[in-house]
């Protein structure tokens, strides 16, 4: 053959690649983890030098995970200890943008997905046994079947032995005695079990009421609406560098400052949360401020004007009740919309009993005081009592409004991801 055709290479198969996938032996697909560990150092000190929420969005959806799950999904590479390594450096590079340690508990609950209460920065670790060897052999068994001999076929796809040891490790990890039938192939599938186990360790984990509410309150509807969004300070959704710390690491339980005594004599300790409640926080005018000024300008671009702060001649019967805000035109049924705004502590000693019972239960508390104070607003104006928690959760009446809201400026405007934005 070399007599007729010099120029063929002979290729061992030992490191074989097919389409940029290692198909040849544990050494090829640890040089391939190489090459992409190497890369993730390379962009970790390049994305230190971003705003963090800008870092934050590329690391998590572009530069780390995503740069490896072609890898994942093409390659066994659950079983290879590189894997361990580029977890450690992601960690490494998240503590460096955030500025906020994650180590323990707070870095196990990190890494589930930003549904059940993480950030969304999954580990390589937890995603390489259902990338590929429950959801890519498992999809491609049917197709494997139909090339391969059959000499080859009790040895090949679902019935490959080492098929078998991965599914033995997938039932240790989540606890899984019996698997439906046929296999399923999406991914999502296989990691649910996974994300519900290390779900219910971090939860384990929390020892005290305050860390259950904080887990209980990061795991509800769009708490966490502001690791998905899109940095971008033309339209006021990039976070600052402190904001973004202190957001992440109320949400994590991590460390936020020193221990140390409150102007208000209370001791402070080091989660920083007394001040999210303190009657003497700087922040608390200033929050509930932008929160309305950012609903009037939400209704403007709705085309539906608004005064903050009303003092028309309608409100002198309504026993001088003023609410936040009211809209100058009619919102439904001929009336105009009336609202107030208010932020309760998830973690506020009064809360606690309570916010252990389920997402949004304080700031639907809050919304029924609202509405009982505001009561003789309702035969005139459609009052809409609007609450959102220290860690996020909105309560019904905010999630229907911000909803409804949404959808008004989209027909307006056009634009799809108006409640996303608002979100």
């Amino acid at each position: 053959v070399k007599a007729i055709a010099p120029a063929i290479m002979h290729i061992s198969t030992a490191s074989e690649m097919l389409l940029g996938a290692p198909i040849g032996s544990d050494q090829c697909v640890d040089e391939v983890l190489e090459a992409k560990l190497q890369e993730l150092r390379r962009l970790a000190d390049r994305v230190s030098l971003l705003n963090a929420h800008d870092a934050l969005f590329l690391l998590k959806n572009c530069f780390s995970i995503p740069k490896l799950s072609y890898t994942l999904r093409t390659s066994p590479c659950y079983t290879h200890q590189l894997q361990a390594k580029y977890d450690a450096i992601f960690q490494s590079t998240l503590e460096s943008i955030m500025n906020v340690t994650l180590s323990g508990d707070a870095w196990e609950q990190s890494t589930l997905p930003v549904a059940n209460g993480g950030i969304g920065v999954r580990r390589a670790t937890d995603v390489a046994l259902p990338a590929y060897y429950l959801s890519s052999v498992t999809g491609s068994h049917a197709l494997v079947i139909q090339l391969l001999p059959q000499a080859l076929h009790e040895v090949a796809g679902i019935n490959e032995p080492i098929f078998a040891a991965a599914l033995n490790e997938w039932q240790s990890r989540t606890g899984v005695t019996s698997v439906q039938q046929p296999l399923p192939t999406a991914q999502k599938v296989w990691d649910a079990p996974l994300v519900k186990a290390q779900e219910a360790k971090v939860s384990a984990a929390a020892s005290d009421q305050a860390g259950k509410a904080r887990l209980t309150a990061a795991s509800a509807p769009h708490s966490g609406a502001f690791l998905h969004a899109r940095p971008c300070a033309s339209l006021g959704t990039r976070l600052d560098n402190s904001s973004l710390r202190i957001a992440v690491a109320l949400r994590l339980g991590a460390p936020v400052c020193l221990p140390h005594t409150c102007i208000c004599g209370a001791p402070v300790d080091n989660t920083g949360r007394h001040g999210l409640s303190c009657r003497k926080s700087a922040g608390r005018l200033s929050r509930h401020s932008a929160v309305n000024e950012l609903i009037k300008r939400a209704l403007m671009s709705a085309e539906i004007p608004s005064r903050l702060e009303p003092t028309c001649t309608s409100l002198v019967q309504h026993n001088d009740r003023r609410p936040d805000g009211m809209s100058l035109t009619p919102w439904t049924q001929g009336r105009c919309l009336a609202w107030d705004f208010t932020c309760p502590d998830t973690f506020a000693p009064s809360h606690l009993n309570i916010a252990v019972n389920g997402p949004g239960v304080v700031a639907n508390e809050a919304e029924e005081k609202k509405r009982a104070k505001y009561a003789c607003l309702t035969s005139t104006f459609r009052f809409v009592p609007i609450a959102v928690e220290t860690l996020g959760s909105l309560g019904d009446e905010a999630d229907n409004f911000i909803h409804d809201l949404g959808r008004r400026i989209t027909t307006v405007t056009g634009e799809r991801r108006a409640t996303e934005f608002l979100l």
